[in-house]
């Protein structure tokens, strides 16, 4: 639920309409925010008490260079849910129940029930903060045997992976090149017309249905098919295909993922290569066109523990991002858009590729959502120690 949902709600419920409505849930948000400005605790009976807590200064660490860095104190933020509130998430919320009771005066008995915000830009704390500083750097390094921070599961049955485009698909560009009788290349080493049709007509892309609308009738160049010129380098650059003396030709590897009982394998294979070898900057569309950089692509490792952790529920790409990435100032001077088209272009598109999240729409509308599939969880194991729960691996 968001405050557009909430004033739909009060709306509904007081016979109000839309602008009244917003109004009055302005009107409680302010006074809320004014009087935890003033560091005056506000206390709703049945639901909790929001007040403010002091941070004093602390020694931080940058995941990404190991250095020290110095967080200065601040002012928070806090919210204690009440029993009333606590025991209706317990059981499940029943509008018909009666009337919640808190403990007499809108706070927990139990100080398990602080949620503490943060001072963290958006005022949201990424959880890789919570990673042992080695631990962060191993998840930045490419997943190999000597390595078991991050495994890949490449044993998994054949059909765990029927939702895979970039695995569906690349056994379709294989088995096309396979098929055709010497393919020719292009001077840039790129398919020839033909064989782009050919693809476009068997490949299938979630997300890109619109985008096949426009360019349906029209004779298109390899290199105006982003997604399809990301899938050939990227067999390329796993030893699928060689294109030797301008002829795309399948490689022993190539053949033998195509084999029955190595979808697995192609995966992985495919999934380092994308995200441990190939610059999605130069292939992944950004709005606006050109941002630079390798950002957060170079945080992988990291960004994907914490989307194991926080990408349970349908979460917003707003909210992914700040509770995964890495923030690089750099980047967010780019431009308004750069943080977020950059983490769903480079992150969250090629991972719903892979299978691994699912995107619920419309794409018309600003309230979209993303979350993990049972094969991520299946796909991704991580072996990782907690800076603040020293002890058993995560």
């Amino acid at each position: 639920m968001n405050k557009a949902a909430i004033v739909a709600r009060v709306a509904e419920r007081m016979r109000l309409n839309k602008f009244t409505a917003e109004g009055a849930v302005d009107t409680v948000l302010e006074a809320i925010a004014e009087s935890l400005a003033k560091d005056e605790d506000v206390r709703i009976a049945g639901f909790g008490t929001f007040k403010t807590r002091s941070r004093a200064a602390r020694q931080g660490r940058n995941p990404a260079t190991g250095e020290s860095v110095q967080i200065p104190a601040s002012k928070i933020p806090s919210f204690k849910a009440a029993k009333g509130l606590r025991e209706a998430v317990k059981r499940g919320w029943q509008p018909e129940a009666a009337e919640p009771v808190d403990d007499g005066d809108g706070e927990p008995r139990d100080a398990g029930a602080m949620l503490e915000m943060s001072d963290w830009p958006g005022g949201v704390e990424p959880v890789w903060t919570l990673l042992e500083p080695e631990s962060a750097l191993a998840l930045r390094t490419e997943p190999a045997a000597d390595n078991p921070t991050l495994r890949l599961a490449a044993d998994l049955p054949d059909e765990a992976f029927g939702q895979s485009a970039f695995m569906r698909n690349a056994l379709i560009a294989l088995e096309l090149i396979a098929n055709e009788f010497l393919p020719s290349l292009t001077e840039k080493g790129h398919f020839g017309r033909d064989m782009v049709a050919s693809m476009r007509k068997e490949m299938t892309w979630p997300g890109m249905e619109a985008t096949e609308q426009f360019r349906a009738g029209k004779t298109l160049h390899e290199g105006h098919v982003w997604e399809l010129h990301l899938l050939h380098r990227l067999i390329e650059q796993a030893g699928l295909v060689d294109r030797r003396a301008f002829l795309g030709q399948v490689t022993p590897l190539g053949h033998e993922m195509r084999e029955a009982g190595r979808r697995g394998a192609l995966q992985a294979l495919l999934f380092r290569h994308l995200f441990w070898h190939a610059d999605l900057s130069q292939f992944v569309e950004t709005f606006p066109r050109g941002l630079a950089g390798r950002w957060p692509q170079d945080d992988i490792g990291v960004i994907l523990w914490g989307l194991s952790n926080v990408a349970g529920e349908w979460q917003s790409v707003d909210t992914l991002k700040a509770l995964t990435t890495i923030r690089d100032d750099a980047v967010a001077k780019m431009h308004w858009n750069a943080e977020g088209s950059m983490f769903a272009g480079r992150v969250l598109g090629p991972l719903r590729w892979f299978g691994l999240l699912e995107y619920r729409g419309p794409a018309e509308t600003f309230e979209v959502g993303w979350r993990k599939t049972a094969l991520f969880d299946r796909f991704l194991s991580f072996d990782v120690r907690l800076a603040r729960e020293r002890g058993a691996p995560h």
